[in-house]
């Protein structure tokens, strides 16, 4: 399956110059390193996140560690391609299905091509209370919002040209997570990370069910295990974890087994841009390769399932006409 701790194998030199990316929650962690990276290889990047203050301020430090890094190589951890970062901020909240179509309209309406979809942003230990559209909390953020994000944003993706690409960031968490077809926001399900690891779950399906619909069209479809990172979703004191994971995360911290933002994006940027997978879907990446993955996750008849139940969920934010094109 994989390894998930260590550094994964770096980046080739790369550039992508006159390509654009979309890199949702960009303003911190693995989304800062992975839009960052994207745009020192010469890609206009569009963050896409809920906070303009927090997306204004990680621009900034963007550009001012660019500066540095392109200053001196032995900062840099890849070879740059870009003068100046083409960084650029768009609202997008996640916790609104009104929020995801908004940008994605706006995003329509400044003309831009596509050539990365990039579905980082996500959520763990969140609240009980379900969002103002009735929904899990963890499952429209992680999965449901992305899901709507990706139909939107397909007809981009196809006009834009030969090899483009949505990458989902999932997690090795998914191997936690519960099938019940009777409950599949986990609404009854108290264990957070059982919970978590079923929205990651679910975008690896999504990843196959995708990649079928959309064979011969030229859009990859991959889903990635970054690591364990030390990130703010694994930085809080007062998460109402279990005692399991607790464990698991002090011991990964104190046997320094996580990998910092940088080593934990690696994955992610190989599955983005790495061009030894062109014309390649429906891939699983772990420490920067495809892996094998679990029966559950590859079960067609309950991708099936996943599917109609997200286009139930969706139906007011859907249209027949936006199906025609997966």
């Amino acid at each position: 399956m994989g390894a998930s701790f260590g550094t994964p194998p770096q980046l080739p030199d790369i550039e992508l110059k006159g390509k654009t990316i979309i890199v949702t929650g960009a303003n911190t962690g693995i989304g800062y390193e992975t839009a960052k990276t994207l745009a020192q290889l010469g890609s206009k990047v569009i963050l896409a996140c809920r906070s303009e203050e927090k997306a204004n301020q990680a621009i900034q430090r963007m550009k001012e560690e660019h500066i540095q890094e392109r200053s001196s190589e032995k900062d840099a951890k890849i070879i740059i391609k870009a003068d100046e970062l083409d960084v650029e901020f768009m609202p997008l909240d996640l916790g609104s299905l009104a929020s995801t179509v908004t940008f994605a309209k706006e995003y329509k309406a400044k003309g831009y091509s596509l050539h990365v979809l990039l579905c980082n942003a996500g959520m763990a230990w969140g609240p009980d209370e379900p969002t103002a559209d009735g929904f899990e909390i963890h499952f429209q953020v992680n999965y449901l919002s992305h899901f709507l994000l990706i139909l939107h944003l397909l007809p981009v993706l196809k006009a834009t040209g030969n090899d483009t690409r949505i990458v989902l960031i999932s997690s090795l968490m998914h191997r936690f997570s519960k099938w019940d077809p009777h409950d599949m926001q986990c609404f009854n399900e108290r264990d957070k990370m059982t919970v978590y690891g079923t929205t990651k779950l679910y975008q690896i399906m999504q990843m196959f069910s995708l990649a079928r619909r959309l064979a011969g069209s030229k859009v990859s479809v991959f889903s990635v295990h970054p690591g364990v990172v030390a990130t703010e979703i694994n930085s809080r004191e007062d998460q109402p974890v279990t005692r399991s994971t607790k464990i698991f995360l002090w011991a990964t911290k104190s046997l320094r087994m996580m990998r910092n933002p940088f080593d934990g994006a690696l994955t992610g940027l190989h599955a983005a841009a790495n061009p030894v997978y062109d014309g390649k879907t429906a891939l699983y990446f772990e420490s920067s390769k495809p892996q094998s993955l679990t029966a559950l996750p590859r079960d067609e008849a309950k991708q099936e399932i996943l599917w109609n139940y997200t286009l139930d969920c969706l139906k007011e934010y859907v249209t027949e006409e936006m199906l025609n094109v997966v």
